[in-house]
């Protein structure tokens, strides 16, 4: 889970850094970072929410 999102994540930082060389000319570095954590952290997320959890685990024990 963690090494997709870190995947996914640095192919954004990627593209978005390709994309600012060949069409801006300049690089906006504070922005691709800004797209990296957000990437990152957004995935890491959608993939923890899509894990079950056991509503009843605590139930059984009692």
């Amino acid at each position: 889970m963690l090494k997709n999102s870190i995947i996914n994540a640095l192919i954004f930082f990627v593209g978005f850094t390709i994309n600012d060389l060949i069409f801006n000319e300049e690089i906006q570095w504070i922005d691709n970072i800004g797209i990296l954590v957000f990437t990152f952290l957004f995935y890491a997320f959608w993939e923890w929410s899509k894990k079950p959890y056991d509503w009843n685990k605590n139930k059984s024990e009692r």
